[in-house]
This record gives C-alpha cells, structure tokens and sequence, in this order.
C-alpha cells in the first residue's frame, strides 16, 4: 500500500533582530501601487529615449541629456525586458550596443564596452552591466545583437588572480565590480569556474564580527555593499546558506533604516597600468542602497521580514516617479537613469517574490489568502491572526480622563457620606459643578469631528 511520506520538520527559525526601531508599522505591499510606479517608471523611459548620432539610439544616465550611452541604454532596455513590457525601440537600443562593442586584437580589451570617461577602454562598469542585459533579455543569438560571446570572454579573461573585478585586468578587486561580473556571468554560464573563484572571493575573510561588505574587502561594511553582495550570492549560488550568509543577512537588517534612502557615492581611482601605477582616471559611483537592500531582504532564505520589507516598501513608492526629486541625485535636480533602475528592479523583484515556501501552508478564505510558515505550521490557523482588544484601556482613559476622575471624586465623597464625616448635602454641592462641566466636556468631544490624516511625503 502506497503511503505519503511524511512532511520534513522544517528548520527552526532563528530569530533576527528587529528592524530599526520606529513607529507601528503595518507589514501590508499594494500591488495596485506597485504596478502603477512600475508603469510611470516604464513612461519615463519610452519620454527620454533618444536617438543617437549614426546608428540606434538609447538614454544618457542624466535622462534630461540627449546623447546616448551605453551602459544606460542596456540598463533601459533591461528595464523593459524584466517587466515583460515591449518596446518600440529595442532594436535600435541594441544597434547601438552593437556599433560601441570594442573590437582589438588585444584580448584583454576585445569584446567589451567602455564608458564616456575609461578614454575608450572597456571596463566592468559597462560590460558587465551590457552583457546581463544581453543574456536576461536573451540576445544571444539574435544577428543585430552585440556578440555576447566575446563579451563573456572578456570578463573572463578581465579577472584578477585574486578571484575579484577591478574595472579591469590588473585594477584592485572591488566588490561592487565583482557582483556586477558575478551577476553577468552567473547570466551566461554559472559553471565557469571564474564564478566559483569569484564567488570565493566575495566570501573569503566573512566572520561573526564582521559578516558584511564595504566597497573593497577590508573596508568597513555599508548597507549597499552587503545587500549587493547578498544578491548576487542568491543569484550566483541560490543554494548557498551558510551561519555567515544569514549573519549577513541580520547585520543588513538591523543596520537598514527602512525610512532613509541610503544614498551616497563610491569614488575610486582606476590604473590600467596595474596596481601601484599612476591613476589614470576616477570614477564615481552613485549608489541608491535602500532599493537594493529591499531585493536583498526578499532573497532571504529564512523569508523576507515582512515590516520591515513594506516600511521600505513604502519610502520607495512615495512621491511622483516623473518628479526629479524622486529619482535624481541628491541636490542634482536631475532625473537618474540610476535611481529609476534600481527602484524599478526591486519593484519586479516584489512583484515576482514567491509567498509561500516549501513547507508553508496555504488558506484560501474567501476574501483573503493567508500563508501560514512552516515552523508555525502546527498552530491553529486563528492563532495566528492579529487580536485586537475590544476595548483599549490606555485610549479610554486618554479620551475620558475627566469622567473617571469625576467617579473617583464620587465615590471618595459618597465613602465619607458612609462615614459620617459630612452629609449627602455636603456631597451634592461637592460633586455638582464637576458633574455639569464633565457632560460639557464629553459632548464636545462626540461633536468635534475626527482629524484628517496627515499629507503624505513628497
């Protein structure tokens, strides 16, 4: 007779620290709001392309400028790929990519993509960024597509013997540079033993007393490079779970103000020539860390948590997306192709987050679904919904502070009545005036109307 093994015990949680501290918050994600800022963001885009001179066309990381580049011009058609919207100008967004590939004998260079200011060398800051886009938007074997086998090549070749990126061969390793090669060439080819080396590297010297990341190895930890980190180990080695990931995971969650943007810029010398070399040129960094830190949180592998994740829910979607306050640098008044992107991500990473777990359990109520969580799993299903209490103490006694201590006065005056220290004269012109002034006081109160809720933020 064929019986249904029994269920595994799920893992116990552990517990993790709270979030920082703040007011009550309800753990609750609009979808309608969701899908309304993905749209706008998605209008923004479609406003600001523009064509480019020659061939194709595409978007500056400046959106109000006209000239197309190329990293911005993947992370916008990227845009669109990851949200399953169509575009009308794919085709000349990747005619673009296409005609900027650098082409060299020099295989260290051959394949990759520079920026507007490497003075035409390829970097990771584009190519890694090109080549994800060309293997999630599944490019790779299109004719007008750039070649995306020699942009995987370069970044191969492009690593340092450490395991880690600098912006290219031979620069110091950084951690931002290595999640973006990681996150491209766990796209393309996750078996290539250079994602294992890389990987290697991200995770070498990580302890209890120092589990996150900062821009290089030995930098102090900051809330965007962990959370950069972590999403790119989910996505580079989504089976990975070790006590110094999820000690990762709780330094991210108790040092992450889901109320503040974490804004804030990387600058860092780049030596072509080597390590120890003159620098050639500088590059700056703008990092928005609170989006990616959302995305980190869903990829938790105990779950998200919940408060967490919709406080910073919130402080993302408030606002307009077409106002520049909203996506622009700090004091730029500019409109960010950088801001946008990573808002939008996070909002299809939450549109595309799975619930329910392998040992969750699932209620389908008529107006409502709820996930019970596996270690929770033996609890009545009423047990775990929220109780309020029919009546607040506290708030009674905030509200009819006068009427209570007009009873207590009532019944300390009648107590002496029983005692004979005066009589029921006595306790009558006592009690009157507060009487007459406590039903004044109570029927203003039914009458006053309740307070609006406060504007929301910009």
């Amino acid at each position: 007779m064929n019986q249904t093994p029994p269920l595994p015990a799920p893992a116990p949680r552990a517990e993790r620290p709270a979030a920082a501290s703040g007011p009550a918050d309800v753990p609750a994600i609009d979808m309608a709001v969701l899908q309304t800022r993905l749209t706008e963001s998605l209008d923004v885009l479609r406003d600001t392309y523009a064509p480019a001179l020659g061939s194709g066309g595409g978007w500056y990381h400046e959106l109000s400028r006209p000239e197309p580049g190329t990293t911005a011009t993947a992370l916008g058609l990227l845009a669109f790929a990851e949200a399953g919207r169509p575009f009308e100008y794919f085709d000349e967004g990747l005619a673009l990519l296409a005609a900027r590939q650098t082409n060299s004998a020099d295989a260290l260079l051959d394949g990759g993509w520079a920026t507007k200011t490497s003075l035409g060398m390829p970097v990771v800051e584009a190519t890694g960024w090109i080549a994800r886009f060309l293997a999630r938007a599944r490019c790779g074997l299109r004719d007008d597509a750039p070649d995306l086998r020699r942009a995987y090549l370069w970044l191969v070749r492009n690593q340092n013997a450490d395991g880690g990126w600098g912006s290219l061969h031979g620069c110091r390793s950084r951690v931002w540079l290595t999640c973006l090669a990681l996150r491209a060439l766990s796209q393309l080819n996750p078996y290539d033993p250079a994602v294992d080396r890389g990987v290697e590297w991200l995770t070498a010297d990580r302890t209890a007393h120092r589990p996150g990341w900062g821009p290089t190895q030995a930098s102090r930890p900051t809330v965007t490079h962990t959370a950069f980190a972590l999403v790119t180990l989910a996505e580079a080695r989504p089976d990975l779970r070790t006590e110094r990931l999820l000690d990762a995971y709780d330094w991210l969650l108790e040092h992450l103000d889901p109320d503040d943007d974490h804004t804030w810029i990387e600058t860092y010398d780049v030596s072509p020539h080597g390590t120890g070399s003159k620098p050639v040129w500088r590059l700056a960094l703008w990092h928005y860390g609170l989006p990616v830190a959302l995305t980190a949180l869903l990829r938790d592998p105990r779950g998200p948590h919940g408060p967490a994740v919709a406080r910073a829910f919130r402080t993302l979607v408030r606002g307009e997306v077409a106002d520049p306050r909203w996506n622009g640098p700090p004091g730029g008044g500019r409109t960010s192709l950088w801001t946008l992107w990573w808002r939008l991500e996070t909002l299809v990473a939450l549109a595309r987050t799975r619930i329910a777990g392998d040992a969750d359990v699932l209620h389908w109520l008529p107006d409502a679904t709820v996930v019970q969580l596996g270690h929770a799993r033996e609890l009545p299903l009423a047990a775990l919904l929220p109780h309020r209490r029919l009546v607040d103490p506290v708030a009674l006694a905030r509200r009819h502070w006068a009427a209570l201590l007009l009873a207590l006065v009532c019944a300390g005056s009648a107590f002496g009545v029983a005692l004979g220290a005066w009589g029921w004269k006595d306790f009558w012109l006592s009690v009157i005036l507060p009487v007459i002034l406590t039903s004044i006081d109570e029927s203003v109160k039914r009458r006053r109307p309740p307070r609006a809720p406060p504007p929301a933020g910009p």
